[in-house]
C-alpha cells in the first residue's frame, strides 16, 4: 500500500511542469525548518538524550506493552525515517540547499526517537546504517526511485521531498489509528508534526522557483 502511494505520486507530480530560477540560499527555509528542530513547536519527546542543532533533547519514559502489530510499525517506521534521511542526505550532496541539510537533521532526530521505542520494549532492531540499504525491500526500491528522480533537477529533488512528506504522514496517520500504546502513540503524533512542518518547507522551496502543487 505505501509502496503505491509513492508510485502514484510520482506519475501525478511527473506531469508537472520544470521550473528552476531561484538561487539556492532561499529565506525562510530556516524559519520554518526551525519549527521542528529548535522552537519546541514539534515535542521532542521520546528521542535519545543529547542536542539537535544546538537545542537540548530530553529524554523519556517508556510505558506499557506493545502488540505484534505496533512492533512490526516501528521497525518500519524506523526504516522509512532513515530512507528519508538518506535520500536528504544525498540530495544536499549534489545540490547544497539548506533545506535539505536541516531536514536531514530533523530525521536523525525522528530515527532516534522510534529507535529509543524500539531499544526500550527490548525489539531487536534489524535496520543498518547503510544509505540505501533497508530490510524492507520496497523501501530499497523506492530510495533508488526517489534519488533518479532527484537527480534531474533541483525542482525535482524538491518534489521528492513532497513526496516522502506525503507518504509519512499518510502512513503515521494510519498507524495512529490503530496504536494504543501511550509512548508509541505519543512519538508518532510528534513525528507527524515534523513531517507536516517538512512538507511546508518543501512546498515554500517550490513556490518561490514558481511551482505551485
Amino acid at each position: 500500500m505505501k509502496t503505491k502511494i509513492f508510485l502514484s505520486s510520482m506519475v501525478i507530480m511527473g506531469t508537472l511542469a520544470l521550473f528552476s530560477s531561484c538561487s539556492e540560499g532561499i529565506a525562510g527555509t530556516e524559519e520554518v525548518v526551525s519549527a521542528d528542530l529548535k522552537s519546541g513547536t514539534i515535542p521532542a519527546t521520546c528521542i535519545l538524550t543529547g542536542t539537535i542543532a544546538d537545542a537540548p533533547i530530553p529524554a523519556c519514559t517508556i510505558t506499557g506493552t506493545v502488540t505484534e502489530t505496533e512492533i512490526a510499525g516501528l521497525l518500519f517506521m524506523r526504516e522509512e525515517e532513515k530512507m528519508a534521511r538518506d535520500v536528504y542526505a544525498y540530495l544536499y550532496d549534489k545540490y547544497k540547499l539548506p533545506v535539505f541539510k536541516n531536514i536531514t537533521k530533523s530525521e536523525n532526530a525522528h530515527m532516534s526517537a522510534v529507535l529509543r521505542l524500539i531499544t526500550g520494549f527490548n525489539i531487536a532492531d534489524n535496520s543498518t546504517n547503510n544509505p540505501g540499504e533497508y530490510t524492507d525491500t520496497h523501501l530499497t526500491e523506492l530510495y533508488n526511485q526517489l534519488i533518479t528522480m532527484g537527480n534531474l533537477s533541483v525542482v525535482d529533488a524538491l518534489k521528492v521531498g513532497v513526496l516522502i512528506e506525503q507518504t509519512d504522514i499518510a502512513d503515521l496517520q494510519k498507524e495512529l489509528l490503530s496504536v494504543e500504546n501511550t509512548s508509541v502513540k505519543t512519538v508518532y503524533g510528534n513525528l507527524l508534526k515534523g513531517s507536516e512542518a517538512h512538507l511546508k518547507a518543501f512546498t515554500w522551496n517550490l513556490k518561490v522557483r514558481g511551482v505551485v502543487l
